[in-house]
């Protein structure tokens, strides 16, 4: 869940309420993934998806940028509790990925779709935004044997939009 807003204007607890509408579904499936491998006493890997806004945030994103961070955050602490009992668990960092919402900008005409994908090439060095085969890619390889000694790792896929220097997206402040 996406929302801009403002710490000074939208108060405290609604911001804080922001952040637990981004953070607890990785909480709660964290939390059934765990249970689920504990009672039947078999190892698991667990994968949860972040941005690379947990790392650089964009103005006026602070509830995502926060709830993005402490995923991150929970997902090192939840290697590190149940790594002794073979869970695994690690978050992708995404850059923009190519859904729906951003595919519906199409409809906005041809010169502001153009800018939109003017704006994806900026950001992401590799020039475009990614695609959702290829975030779920990752998280087959992360779920699989193939990675059994990752674990507490946040990767980034970001077509190196977190690896670049200046951040397009950077304004003055208003």
């Amino acid at each position: 869940m996406f929302r801009d807003a403002w710490l000074h204007e939208a108060g405290g607890a609604a911001v804080a309420e922001l952040i637990r509408r981004n953070l607890q579904p990785c909480l709660a499936g964290s939390a059934a993934a765990v249970a689920a491998f504990r009672i039947q006493g078999v190892p698991g890997s667990i994968v949860n998806i972040s941005s690379h806004q947990a790392q650089r945030a964009v103005r006026g994103a602070l509830p995502y940028a926060t709830a993005k961070a402490a995923i991150e955050g929970l997902t090192r602490a939840l290697a590190v509790d149940y790594g002794p009992w073979g869970v695994r668990v690690n978050a992708l960092a995404l850059g923009s990925v190519a859904t729906e919402r951003l595919r519906s900008l199409e409809d906005s005409g041809a010169a502001a779709y153009a800018r939109v994908e003017a704006s994806m090439r900026e950001l992401h060095p590799l020039g475009r935004a990614g695609e959702a085969a290829e975030v779920a890619e990752t998280v087959a390889f992360l779920l699989s044997a193939r990675s059994s000694f990752i674990s507490g790792a946040v990767l980034p896929v970001d077509g190196a939009r977190a690896a670049q220097g200046h951040d397009p997206e950077a304004a003055a402040p208003e």
